[in-house]
């Protein structure tokens, strides 16, 4: 990297921080008046404190760790000024309603009148690597809530297309939780993990509500890479897949995980759609979302951002997108898992683009619970370890 870009990207970084309040309340959507708060108005900290600024990393642990002011008494002190790590727990309140009634809200909220048919701005290269370096990527898998922190914004995947979906699942199904046999009702989120302009990376967050417990989340993504087809129902999609070379050689997903390019399955196991805890989760491997080919997007090089948004947004309800498979173990080979319909019209949505929030699971906690998986795995940026989260998170974060 030259030193030029490198000033660049270290005056964005600068920019950016001095702004993002600004912008946030330019662009600030706000849940239906009557549901259920999705986040607090200012959020805590490990010693139980409430901020008095917003939560955000700086410079002196490498932007690793989300940190806030606090009033004096509280927290810790540095110069004098009293601050204190952030924490992201669930919302309670929105936790213990019923799977049914938290899609209702958060549908609500995408398809409201003000941000439904509309999307965020892509970003470009400076604006994608500059907030990579000045941000925490822990906060992505420490975020409890189905919404971003305050004054965050997504730093790829920053425009989508979202469906209400129901994934049918086959009845010899041995997984538990939300991959036990039956039918399950989720949200997905569709997109390009960068602006077309740079490449294109099709991807997708999933999102299981559940009822009386937190949601289930996961994200899948070409399986080959960026590049190749700009059809994105070309190519099978998975929770393994490594970032493009140049955001890895920043180093900065290494701060969050050992094994960066896989998210884990366990916790989706773990608890039933209707929150039911399971004592023995069963969880797999590896998740492949294959396409049916009965939506198909035109292969065109020279596609926009907005004409992509448009072609995914054209999906019907009830097309059958995806048949599922799963990898048991490391060297296991793909079983049926079911097939993902869609249920709902898909839509951009301003809310989806800037405030909702997928859930990244460490691959560190499957590998706790199948520790013998670590010797089978060789893929490029995962070093296998079976370790606690703890590992990897900020002090006192959980």
């Amino acid at each position: 990297m030259t030193r030029i870009l490198c000033i660049l990207i270290m005056a964005a970084i600068v920019a950016g921080k001095r702004t993002r309040l600004s912008l946030m309340l330019q662009t600030d959507i706000q849940s239906n008046a009557t549901s259920v708060p999705l986040a607090p108005e200012w959020d805590s900290t490990v010693d139980g404190c409430t901020c008095t600024s917003e939560c955000g990393a700086s410079v002196g642990d490498g932007f690793a760790c989300d940190w806030c002011y606090v009033k004096s008494g509280c927290g810790r002190t540095t110069l004098g000024q009293p601050w204190d790590y952030c924490v992201y727990q669930g919302m309670h309140e929105f936790e213990q309603q019923d799977h049914s009634v938290k899609m209702t809200q958060i549908w609500d909220d995408i398809t409201a009148p003000d941000v439904v048919h509309k999307s965020a701005h892509p970003k470009g290269i400076t604006g994608v690597v500059s907030q990579i370096l000045g941000e925490s990527m822990r906060t992505t898998l420490d975020n409890h809530r189905d919404v971003l922190p305050n004054g965050r914004t997504k730093v790829i995947h920053t425009q989508g297309v979202h469906c209400q979906f129901q994934l049918d699942i086959v009845p010899d199904s041995k997984l538990t939780g939300i991959f036990e046999p039956g039918t399950r009702k989720g949200l997905i989120r569709m997109g390009s993990g960068t602006s077309r302009t740079l490449s294109f990376f099709p991807g997708m967050g999933i999102k299981f509500f559940r009822s009386g417990v937190h949601s289930a989340n996961f994200v899948a993504l070409r399986a080959t890479g960026p590049g190749g087809s700009n059809d994105f129902f070309n190519g099978t999609l998975s929770n393994h897949v490594a970032p493009p070379a140049a955001l890895q050689a920043l180093m900065k997903f290494q701060q969050a995980s050992n094994c960066a390019p896989f998210v884990g399955l366990s916790d989706v196991c773990s608890y039933s759609q209707e929150g039911e805890k399971v004592d023995e989760p069963q969880f797999p491997f590896e998740i492949l979302f294959q396409a049916t080919g009965q939506f198909r997007i035109p292969d065109e090089h020279e596609m926009s951002d907005d004409e992509l948004l448009i072609h995914l947004s054209k999906i019907p309800v009830e097309t059958h997108l995806f048949d599922v498979y799963t990898i048991a173990s490391p060297k296991a080979a793909a079983e049926k898992l079911g097939k993902l319909t869609t249920s709902s019209e898909c839509v951009q949505s301003l809310f989806g683009d800037t405030r909702l929030s997928f859930k990244h699971q460490r691959i560190e906690e499957d590998f706790l619970q199948r520790p013998s998986w670590t010797s089978d795995v060789n893929f490029t940026g995962c070093e296998a370890t079976s370790a606690p989260a703890s590992k990897w998170q900020c002090p006192g974060v959980q």
